[in-house]
């Protein structure tokens, strides 16, 4: 008796190649692409010769994060001391960035302009890094040229902020704006419900 399922042990990235359209038809997780049936996910291959279709099953890889790890947020709340992160995703070193929901929080103590206003406002999009892991979230920094703020907004339009220099600009307003920003702001594509 021949066996209508089987999975293989290879693993694919979205957008491999797991058969011609020719031999399978495209089933879960899987798209026809140019005369192939690619992956739309990370996982194992699934053909079910019965049915002439092949699947992609998500690896059910539990992600456990640790200290000193990246993690990318949107800053919800800011006071004299702390800003609150939801954390969106988490830089998974096997994975890459694998979404991840949690809490965390910013140590302000000495991240503030020559006002007397954070270097964080509520809305921007940060790199962080893990410092500490505890029951009530992620303890968070921004020391680093890699880390801070990714993406922000004008507070007064609303409209992206452009680094010049070093502080961010609007060109609709025609005012600076200071922030604790990374090497590469503006220059990686953010996306997701968090972002």
């Amino acid at each position: 008796m021949q066996k209508s399922s089987n999975v293989t042990d290879a693993l694919v990235l979205p957008g491999d190649v797991i058969a011609t359209a020719e031999e399978y038809l495209p089933g879960r997780n899987a798209a026809e692409s140019n005369g192939y049936v690619v992956s739309l996910i990370y996982g194992s291959v699934r053909k079910d010769d019965k049915n002439l279709t092949v699947s992609v099953s998500p690896v059910k890889k539990k992600l456990s994060v640790h200290v000193g790890e990246i993690a990318y947020g949107k800053v919800t709340k800011t006071d004299q001391r702390h800003a609150s992160v939801k954390v969106g995703a988490v830089l998974d070193k096997d994975l890459g960035l694998v979404e991840y929901t949690a809490e965390g929080s910013i140590g302000l103590s000495s991240q503030f302009d020559k006002n007397g206003n954070p270097n964080i406002h509520i809305g921007d999009i940060v790199r962080t890094k893990i410092l500490r892991i505890g029951e009530r979230g992620f303890e968070l920094g921004i020391f680093g040229k890699n880390l801070g703020v990714l993406r922000t907004l004008c507070s007064k339009c609303r409209i992206p902020l452009q680094k010049k220099d070093s502080s961010l600009y609007c060109d609709n307003c025609e005012r600076s704006e200071i922030r604790k920003v990374a090497e590469d702001y503006g220059m990686i594509d953010i996306t997701g419900e968090w972002a």
